[in-house]
C-alpha cells in the first residue's frame, strides 16, 4: 500500500467542506431508508423511459466515505486526516495504474508537497471526470442529451446522437462527451482533454490524448454500477478500468434541491499556504511581491 505524504493532508483541507456537505446532504441512500430507520424498502425493477431504455434520472452517490479516494485512487493507508482506502482499480487485477516507465516520476512530482499549488481544484477550477466519483451526481434527460451534474457545478451535456468528436484542436476541461446505448448500459465516450486536471490529489493523470469510456448500468431502481476505462498509450502501457468506492446508490437531497451553494473561492486560506510553499521551494519571496 502507498504511504500518504503531507501534501495530501494540506490539499485535503481544501476539499473537506465539499465532501462533508455531500455527506450531510445525503446521510442515507434512499434505498436504505425504511420506516423508522428499519429495513430498506424494496428497490423495485429498473425504471424505463417510453422508448424502453433504463431511466437513470435521479441523484446518485458512490462515495465510500470522506477524504479517501479523492486523494489516492490506488490502495493506500490512512494518515494525516485521510481515511485508508482500497484500490478503485478493477483492471488490471493488481489494482495499480499501468503507467509508462516515465510517468510515475511526473505523478510523484505533482504529489510533492512543494507542487500542491499546481492542483487546479485549489483554485476552484474543474475537477477531473475521474475525480468526481467521490461526490453525488445527478443524471437528467433533455431531448437527445443526457445531463450529468456533479460537485461545484460541474455539468456535462452528453449528446446521444453525435458520433464524431470535436476537432483535435479543441481542448476542454471535461473533454468532449458523446453517448450511446449498449443494451441497457449508458456508454459515455470522452476525448479532447486539456491536460490541466488531476485524477486525484495524489497527482495521478491521464494526459490530453486520453480516451475515457464510462459505463452506467442500473442493477435495480436504486442501484447504479459505474465504471471508467482510460486509454492513452503515451501515458499508460494498457487500458485500465476503475469504479466507484461502492455501487452508486440513489440519494435524495432535502427539498429536492441538488445545486447546493458552492463555497470554493480563491481567497481560501489553504490556497495561500500552498502558494507560500510553492514559492519557497523555488526561492521566491512571496512577501516581497
Amino acid at each position: 500500500m502507498r504511504p500518504i505524504g503531507k501534501l495530501l493532508f494540506v490539499l485535503a483541507g481544501a476539499q473537506i467542506v465539499s465532501l462533508l456537505a455531500v455527506l450531510v446532504i445525503n446521510p442515507v441512500p434512499a434505498a436504505a431508508q425504511g420506516r423508522g430507520g428499519g429495513s430498506p424498502a424494496p428497490a423495485g425493477p429498473v425504471p424505463r423511459t417510453p422508448d424502453g431504455k433504463p431511466n437513470l434520472t435521479g441523484r446518485w452517490n458512490g462515495s465510500a466515505g470522506p477524504i479517501a479516494h479523492t486523494n489516492l485512487i490506488e490502495e493506500h493507508t490512512g494518515g494525516f486526516g485521510i481515511n485508508a482506502g482500497k484500490s478503485l482499480i478493477i483492471d488490471p487485477p493488481d489494482g495499480l495504474i499501468p503507467y509508462q516507465p516515465w510517468a510515475p516520476a511526473e505523478r510523484n512530482r505533482r504529489r510533492d508537497d512543494a507542487n500542491g499549488y499546481e492542483d487546479p481544484v485549489g483554485h476552484c477550477e474543474f475537477y477531473d471526470i475521474g475525480r468526481i466519483h467521490s461526490f453525488a451526481q445527478e443524471i437528467m434527460y433533455s431531448g437527445n442529451t443526457v445531463i450529468i451534474n456533479a460537485n461545484q457545478h460541474i455539468t456535462r451535456v452528453v449528446d446521444m446522437t453525435r458520433r464524431e468528436h470535436l476537432p483535435e484542436g479543441i481542448r476542454l476541461w471535461l473533454g468532449d462527451p458523446i453517448g450511446r446505448w449498449e443494451g441497457d448500459t449508458l456508454v459515455v465516450d470522452s476525448t479532447n482533454f486539456n491536460d490541466k486536471t488531476r485524477m486525484a490529489i495524489g497527482g495521478d493523470f491521464h494526459g490530453a490524448e486520453a480516451q475515457i469510456v464510462e459505463r452506467f448500468t442500473m442493477v435495480d431502481a436504486n442501484t447504479l454500477n459505474w465504471t471508467m476505462t482510460i486509454d492513452n498509450p503515451k501515458v499508460f502501457t494498457r487500458p485500465w478500468t476503475m469504479t466507484s468506492g461502492k455501487p452508486m446508490a440513489r440519494v435524495e437531497a432535502p427539498g429536492g434541491d441538488f445545486d447546493d451553494e458552492d463555497t470554493c473561492h480563491e481567497g481560501n486560506v489553504d490556497l495561500v499556504h500552498l502558494k507560500n510553499v510553492y514559492d519557497q521551494a523555488r526561492g521566491i519571496n512571496s512577501q516581497a511581491r
